[in-house]
């Protein structure tokens, strides 16, 4: 068959088809090609008869469309083959969706075997176009995916929505124009308390009555798109506060409405709460008598409490979003500490730390007051500037007590005067200075002479007026650039400054004296009393203000052992002087319990009948070098120290063995008089527990026994004079008051006082033919004393012509060398044998 040209016929019809034909001859070579081929291969059917498909695609060799091919041929199979499958097929084109632009074609291709004759067989090869089907099989396979894929996403929309509606904190119900309920979703299920079964359908006034008008009428327009608190009512009948937003939608023609209602019980509590605390801390602020500011980031005020506002005349200004600057011009006299206030603003948030600081303000009524400000700078998280605290805390009483505090630490709370703190900083000050200058500076110490017994007569009252009074006269002596101090009980100091010499100091010390000299008017008393003052110079007599302190009290014993009321300055002697009280002290303390003291005895001779009745015991020191030392220069350094105690222990005991020894030895009974020093006296128990075991120890009779005092310790404390002496008393001993007529006893006192005798100094007595005013006063005290029911004894007679005297007076008891002076025991045991009675 090969060059047979097909029937003209035959290839028209097979032009005019709408899909590729192909005839393959039993020698595999093609017989007809038709025009559709031609059109998608673009191999013409000239250059495609008469050879093999392979020749015309190589890259069919060993395609499944070359070997179907060759089955039909020898095997009689037909095939059908789809690009979908097998990839290679015939390379043909199809007419794209844009012209000029072809793409590969889609195709299937029928693979036939054609019988021709009895042992002959061609090959028809039918190609069809699948393109166009291919791209609407995958386009509706796209569109089912997509279906398939929006159904699934409904789906899950579906169930994500119910999801939110089912576990969402807000009650969602839905409604109708009627107000039925449709839905109703498990949180309106806890909200209100209704199950769906119980709700759904029923009015949803129910749930929310202010969507019902008065009438009953659904009113939803006021509540549309827009949120608004409302009150709910659960099942129970309580009604809350609700959250509403409602929306309308349509739905199947109808007007659907969907309500989402959120609970703010709590919140509203907790808006309550808050509103609580502002006003407990605006109640807090403005009760506080402090300056309290609230700024923010910028400075502007935020809160201000009452006491700011109206201590700065801001009380009436709306102060909140303005700066410092702002207010400045409207406050009252606040307008430089809110200008110069920013400054500080600024420097503590540049600092990022408090800053603090001291400033004081006027006040409204024209005080003024110091306030300890503190600014605390705030900021956010970012750094950026949050705010400032600002607190002006009240210091002006802690300031003024800041102050009386330190005025108190530093001067005499009676007085008002320096004490000795201020004294000696300004004694350390004055020293500098005159160094610097060089000048010289004195430093006096004085005390009031015998103020001890003035505070115990006329009283403490008294006492502290005259201490006052003393430093206002005292004041008046020198110069505002001196100092006058008091440092305890009645010693004072003065520090002269800038002096040329002493002489100044002398001039001023005399100017003191005389002064002091002058009458006391006090609360109807008139007072007289006199100072003894001790001057030191510097730097002539020292340069450290120690040495200069000792070197004036040593010049002020000075000047009261010499008969007070005058002044002496230091001199280097008083140091030996000193020293030689210590050496006595510590000899003194040596003697005790030794033989080296002795009790001597003056006799105490009975007026009437001059029998010798007693005696007055009188201790004596007889120093293995220095020989006897008189009690005058011993007693005062007992007296200063510790001594006396154990000194005065050892004198009583003494005197009691020595009276119960001499009535062993057939002596009459012999009264004898004990003196008690101020320092035993001061502890009543003591004193009383002593007296109380020596005359145990000794078994001397306590009516032999006579203890004497001082009119000064009698009226130190009169009722607890009174407790003792009569506890005194009631062992029997006899009280006797001794100097009598030197003190300020008071007769109202005197009287209370069970008291068996009365001793009149020896002032009185030894120029009582000089002075008639001593008679007056021993006449007097005789009187006075046997008035009281007392004996009355004198001492220090010394002629016959005191003794007439004092015979011709009523005195009871007398004493004195003019009968014989203090005795050793044996002595004065022979003295009453030999002596007794008196010839009077």
């Amino acid at each position: 068959m090969t060059g047979i040209v097909p029937d003209h016929i035959l290839r028209t019809l097979t032009d005019a088809g709408e899909i590729g034909i192909i005839l393959i001859g039993q020698d595999g070579l093609v017989k007809l090609w038709n025009a559709w081929m031609t059109k998608a291969s673009g191999i013409t059917a000239e250059a495609a008869l008469g050879t093999r498909l392979q020749d015309l695609y190589p890259q069919l060799q060993g395609a499944r469309v070359v070997g179907a091919v060759d089955e039909a041929l020898h095997g009689g199979l037909s095939a059908i083959l789809s690009s979908s499958i097998n990839k290679r097929l015939f390379p043909l084109n199809h007419e794209g969706r844009t012209p000029g632009k072809p793409e590969p074609m889609q195709q299937i291709v029928a693979v036939k075997p054609v019988v021709v004759a009895e042992d002959q067989r061609d090959c028809l090869i039918q190609v069809f176009d699948v393109t166009t089907m291919s791209h609407r099989e995958a386009l509706l396979r796209q569109q089912a995916r997509t279906m398939q894929a929006l159904a699934e996403n409904y789906r899950l929309s579906e169930l994500h929505n119910r999801a939110i509606v089912d576990n969402t904190a807000d009650a969602i119900v839905t409604f109708g124009e009627d107000g039925a309920i449709g839905t109703y979703n498990p949180a309106a299920i806890r909200i209100f308390g209704y199950d769906p079964y119980e709700i759904v359908g029923k009015s949803v006034g129910l749930l929310i009555p202010g969507v019902l008008s008065k009438s009953g009428q659904l009113e939803t327009e006021r509540f549309l798109d827009i949120r608004a608190e409302v009150v709910g009512r659960r099942k129970i009948g309580a009604s809350f506060p609700l959250e509403l937003s409602l929306n309308a939608m349509e739905l199947g023609g109808q007007r659907l409405f969907v309500a989402i209602a959120h609970d703010i019980t709590e919140r509203k509590a907790a808006e309550e709460e808050l509103r609580k605390q502002k006003e407990w801390l605006s109640t807090l602020i403005n009760a506080m008598p402090d300056l309290v500011c609230f700024k923010d980031g910028k400075g502007k005020w935020l809160v201000a409490n009452k006491f700011y506002l109206d201590i700065a005349g801001l009380d009436h200004v709306d102060y909140h979003g303005r700066t410092s600057a702002d207010l400045a011009h409207m406050s009252r006299g606040f307008g430089e500490f809110m200008l110069t206030g920013s400054l500080s603003d600024e420097r503590a948030w540049q600092e990022k730390k408090p800053v603090a600081y001291e400033k004081e303000l006027p006040t409204p009524d024209g005080g003024a007051k110091v306030f300890d400000v503190i600014k605390i700078p705030l900021y956010e998280e970012d750094g950026a500037r949050r705010g400032l605290v600002m607190v002006g805390r009240d210091v002006t009483e802690r300031k003024l007590a800041a102050a009386r505090i330190h005025h108190l630490a530093h001067h005499d709370s009676l007085t008002g005067l320096p004490n000795r703190v201020l004294f000696q900083e300004r004694l350390r000050t004055a020293l500098a200075q005159a160094k610097r200058l060089g000048h010289k500076v004195a430093l006096m110490f004085l005390d009031l002479d015998k103020f001890k017994d003035i505070n115990d007569t006329l009283g403490h009252h008294l006492g502290d007026l005259l201490l006052k009074a003393v430093a206002k006269r005292l004041l008046r002596c020198v110069r505002e650039t001196d100092t006058v101090a008091r440092l305890g009980g009645d010693e004072f100091a003065v520090v002269l400054t800038n002096l040329d010499d002493p002489e100044g100091a002398s001039n001023v010390a005399e100017s003191i004296i005389a002064s002091i000299s002058e009458p006391f008017g006090l609360d109807e008393h008139e007072v007289n009393t006199s100072t003894s003052i001790g001057i030191t110079i510097f730097p002539d007599d020292a340069v450290d203000s120690e040495v200069l302190l000792k070197n004036a009290d040593l010049a002020m014993f000075r000047s009261k052992a010499e008969g007070r009321n005058n002044y002496h300055f230091y001199v280097a002697e008083m140091d030996a002087e000193i020293q030689a009280r210590k050496v006595v002290e510590h000899d003194l303390r040596v003697a005790l319990g030794t033989d080296q003291l002795e009790m001597h005895y003056q006799p105490l001779i009975e007026m009437k009948t001059g029998e010798v009745v007693g005696c007055e015991a009188l201790i004596r020191w007889k120093h293995p070098t220095r020989g006897w030392v008189s009690p005058v220069e011993f007693i005062p350094i007992a007296e200063r120290t510790d001594l006396i105690v154990p000194l005065g222990r050892w004198i009583l005991h003494r005197s009691c063995l020595q009276g119960r020894d001499w009535a062993r030895a057939g002596l009459p009974p012999q009264k004898i008089a004990v003196n008690l020093s101020p320092v035993q006296f001061k502890n009543h128990t003591a004193l009383l527990a002593m007296i109380a075991d020596i005359l145990d120890q000794t078994g001397f009779p306590p009516d032999q026994l006579q203890l004497e005092i001082t009119e000064g310790i009698a009226m130190q404390n009169v009722e607890a004079t009174v407790d003792v002496l009569r506890q005194l008393r009631d062992m029997g001993v006899l009280i006797s008051i001794d100097d009598f007529g030197t003190g300020y006893s008071s007769l109202n006192y005197l009287k209370r006082f069970p008291v068996d005798k009365l001793k009149i100094d020896r002032s009185f007595v030894v120029d009582i033919g000089l002075h008639p005013d001593n008679a007056a006063v021993v006449n007097a005290i005789v009187t006075l004393g046997h008035s009281l029911g007392t004996r009355v004894n004198v001492e220090g007679v010394e002629t016959i012509e005191q003794l007439d005297f004092l015979k011709a007076h009523g005195v009871d008891e007398a004493q004195g060398f003019y009968f014989a002076k203090a005795l050793p025991p044996d002595e004065f045991a022979r003295f009453v044998r030999e002596k007794s009675p008196w010839p009077l």
